[in-house]
Formats: C-alpha cells, structure tokens, sequence
C-alpha cells in the first residue's frame, strides 16, 4: 500500500504547475487508489500492446503503474501476435458471455445494436456520478459529447480525443528532400503543378520518383485536394465517404476523383511513380528513401523523424498539401481531434463492476491521469521543464534508443481511451517533424491561422469538415441493412481494384465507356442504397 500511495503522490505532487489543459481537468481527489479486491478483464485491440521490448504486460512499467494507481487487480490482453486486431475483435463479439470487462475497439457504427442486444452497458444513468471528469470533459466541446452518446442521448463509451484538435490529426502529408531542393534551385511546392515539377527534376538528376505506402497511409487521403476530390482509393473506416452543404456523397464516385485518376496515371506511365508503391509499407519505403530511390513521398511527422535521424540530417521536410493552380483546395487528411475508437464496459461486469470500471476509466481524464497516460509516473519517466512549465522525459526515456521509448511508461502516444496532449507530440518528434506537421495542417499559414478566423475557418473545413464525421451511429436496422447490402467490404474491394487498374494503365481512366462502365458498377453493389441510410444516420447526428 505504501509504494501505490508513493505513485498517487509523485503526481498529486506536480498538480500546482500542471499544463494548460490538465488544470482545465477534474482533480482526481482521494478517489484513487480505488478499495477493492476485484479483478478486471481489460481488453484493447490496438494502441497499448507492451512495447516490444517486453515478453508481456507484467513485465510493462505503464500497465504495472496504471494497476497500482488505480488499485485494482486488472488482467490485460490484446489480440495474438500477428493476428488482425479486427477480425480478432469480431471473434471475441460472437461469445458475449465470455467478453473482458472493458474492451477497446470500434464500436461506434454499431453502437446501438450492442446496446439493445445487451453486448455494453447503457451508462447514461451512471457517468455523472461515476466518471465525473470524463462527463465534464465532455461539456467543454458540444463535438466531444454528441459523438459519445447515440441519437436517443445514451452515453455507451469512453473516447479517444487529442488536444489542440485538428493539428494533431493531421500527422499525415507530402514531404520532400529540402538538399535536392536546395541543389536543383526549386522553391518548396505549393501548388500541384510546382509539386509535379519537383517530381520531374529529382528523376532526371537523381533517377528518384514520387513514392508512398499504399497501406492506409495515401490511400486514406492523398493529394487529390489539389483536383477539387475527397477520396482517393479507400473506403474502410469511412474515408471514402465526404459531407457536402449537408448530403453526403462518395468520392469515388465524382468527376474531380475522374481527373485525379488522370494525373495519376500521367505520373505513372510517364515512370514518375515509384512502380513499387501498391506494395509498399513504412518499413520497405523507408529502404527506399534512405537509398535516394525518391526524393517526394507522403508519409507521417514519426516516419520522417525516423528517416532523417536514420540519415543523419534533416533531409526530409514536410510541405503544404498542394493546391490547385488557382489556389484551390477541398480536401486534405485530418480531423477535429476525436478519435474512431472507443472503449466500452460490457455486461459481463455486472452493476457494481460497471461502477468500478467506471471509475478505472474516469482517471485518464482527471488532471493526475492525464499526466499519467501521456508521461508516466512523475521523477521516474519525466519531470517538469521550468523553463517551458510542461513535462519533459528524464534521462530514463531521452537515453533510451529503443523505437519509442515512451511508449514503455504512457499509454497516448498511439491513441486509447485517454486525450492525448500535443506536448507528447513535442517531446516524441523533432523539430524538422513537427514542422512538417505545421505544414501538413497549416494549409493557408500558420500565422494567418492565429490572425483570422475567416483562415482558421478555411482550414478547419479542408482539414476535416469535409469527413464522415465521427461519432454517427446506426440504427440496429440499419445495420442489419448495410450488413445485407454489403456495407463498406464490397465496394471497398471494388474501389481499391479500380483504383489500382486507372493508375497503371490497364483500365482506361480518359476512355469515357470505360468511366460510364465503371460508375455502372456502383448499382451492383447498393451504392444509392447505402448513401440513403448514411444520409438518415447523417441528418439524426446533427440533430443531436
């Protein structure tokens, strides 16, 4: 009892010179180490695997202290190694009786089926009480709260949110060898003609192409802002998806993705495209770019940090989302701050343990638990910067050549059910990273973006307003329906295999049967179907 209540303290301690943002939450008081002999099932799909370092989560600093601080017995588990974490989910929901009390994952689209079918607990009646800095983390930002309840008004789970909002969820973008700029006398791209002329000379002086990981980094949103289009060649996990004055539509679908598709092809076929990209993921791009195989790629703020520090220099700068010729722009990747995944209490804990897993999650959401999801404990894995007042790593982690030290003593780095602060961001990424971040979202200026909220406006509707917004849950029937319509899988595949074909060539994109014929696909698949339904889950989220 003595080392749980030393841990309570090393953070009770830091509480008069917390962030910003931590003062702005409930203090968790004497709630926490909790008085109970129970044990809790705790569940996560993603995001809070023990870093690799560690044989399992007994031997991980981060879940052995959040057991402690929060006194209760918790047995963690996560998807087997190498398993998929979706498909492992899916299996686990087909046994509810057998559930971990907590479980991490994405249920927000079928949030309503869980909740009549008794799968989670409804904790409307409870949250006020029993996870009262949560519920008034929630009240600061009407966003936050109406994506973490139903269209009826029923609180189900616990989210994932990041502070400062859209800047943080824009860690993806376009980046370039600022040497080769420097040596070929080209200025930084803005536009999607300058960023093809970049493209161009970096293969005839250096034979380098424009390349990039297919695997949910460019296809969750690439460059086709600079056509006036809002997807590229995904559907999964709703970026296929845009909101327009209200209606929703699928980007696949649109004139300006037709006109994407050209500029596509016209960089493949004339070799500008590293022919590889279909295939490639962090791991074989960063071969790529550290042999000086491509000189423009897109990829996020962490992977560049990687490939300059595994270069030895600040090579690699992030650059602007590229704009029309004329200025224009409609869309890029990003977000208000409000994660996809969430965690839910299901009915395998009975009343009491649904009290008590309440409580477990409350604390990320106090002042002391944000501290300690995003830094640890307090003298051990950080301390305060006097000079800046936010945390920064003790020789501990900034000694630590391990990937990513951090995550062995906080559990925000990847995202759970917890606000992850931009500090964190701070500390894990260089300057040259978190430039290109700047970059990624300040599409219009980042001054200009602090000066005039006609600009902050501008960016925040390009960076996000445009999405599927998260939190929307269907109806059971609804789900039901998009289950038999084939949902998001078959026209998904559909996309991804045309996608492909446009790109290289082997279908025609310029060929005005071959477009009429591949929109004529759509009405196998349910495609007005579906848009129906998501427009009646759309107009009842806004209603909320």
């Amino acid at each position: 009892m003595k080392k749980i209540l030393a841990l309570a303290l090393c953070l009770c301690m830091v509480l008069a010179a917390v962030p910003a943002l931590a003062a702005d939450l409930l203090p968790a008081g004497d709630t926490y180490p909790l008085k109970t002999d129970k044990t809790i099932t705790w569940y996560s799909q993603d995001c809070l695997n023990p870093h690799e370092k560690y044989g399992n989560w007994t031997e991980s600093p981060f879940h052995t202290n959040l057991n402690k601080l929060l006194g209760v017995n918790i047995e963690w588990s996560f998807p087997t190694t190498g398993a998929d974490g979706g498909s492992f989910t899916n299996t686990m929901m087909a046994d509810p009786g057998s559930l971990p009390n907590i479980m991490k994952g994405y249920f927000m689209d079928t949030a309503n089926q869980l909740l009549e079918d008794e799968v989670i607990w409804d904790l409307t009646d409870y949250i006020q009480e029993y996870a009262p800095a949560y519920y008034a983390w929630l009240q600061t930002n009407p966003a936050y709260d109406r994506a973490m309840k139903t269209d009826d008004g029923r609180y189900y789970a616990f989210g994932f949110f990041r502070e400062d909002g859209g800047w943080n969820d824009s860690y993806l973008g376009p980046v370039v060898r600022q040497d080769w700029l420097k040596e070929c006398g080209l200025e930084v791209p803005t536009t999607i003609s300058e960023l093809e002329n970049v493209i161009r000379v970096f293969k005839e002086k250096y034979g380098a192409q424009f390349a990039f990981a297919n695997d949910g980094r460019f296809r969750h949103a690439g460059i086709q802002g600079a056509f006036g289009a809002y997807a590229t060649g995904y559907v999964a996990s709703d970026y296929g998806w845009f909101v327009k004055d209200g209606k929703v539509g699928f980007g696949a679908t649109q004139p300006e993705w037709r006109e994407y598709m050209k500029w596509m092809n016209k960089m493949w076929a004339e070799g500008l495209i590293d022919q590889d990209s279909f295939s490639l993921d962090d791991t074989s791009i960063k071969a790529k770019v550290e042999t000086g195989k491509s000189g423009v790629a897109y990829t996020s703020m962490g992977q560049l940090n990687l490939w300059n520090k595994d270069m030895g220099g600040d090579y690699w700068i992030g650059v602007h989302f590229p704009k029309a010729d004329d200025g224009s722009i409609s869309s890029q990747f990003g977000g208000f701050g409000i994660g996809t995944h969430t965690t839910v209490i299901t009915k395998t804990a009975d009343e009491e343990t649904m009290k008590l897993c309440l409580q477990m999650l409350d604390y990320a959401y106090t002042q002391e638990g944000f501290l300690f999801w995003n830094y640890g404990i307090e003298g051990e894995s950080w301390e305060m910067n006097p000079e800046t007042g936010l945390p920064k790593w003790t020789p501990l982690v900034a000694d630590d050549h391990d990937n990513d030290p951090m995550t062995k003593y906080n559990g925000a780095t990847w995202g759970n059910s917890c606000i992850q602060a931009t500090n964190l961001l701070y500390l894990k990424n260089s300057q040259t990273a978190i430039e290109a971040n700047d970059a990624f979202f300040y599409t219009f200026g980042k001054d200009e973006y602090f000066a005039d909220e006609a600009v902050k406006e501008k960016t925040l509707a390009v960076t996000g307003g445009w999405k599927w917004p998260v939190g929307i849950t269907f109806t059971t029937d609804e789900s039901d329906k998009l289950d038999l319509l084939g949902g998001n899988s078959n026209l998904n595949t559909y996309v991804a295999e045309n996608y492909a074909a446009f790109v290289t060539g082997s279908k025609d994109i310029a060929d005005d049967a071959v477009w009429e014929a591949y929109l004529a696909g759509f009405d196998s698949l349910n495609l007005t179907k579906i848009l129906e339904i998501r427009q009646g889950a759309l107009d009842r989220y806004e209603a909320r």
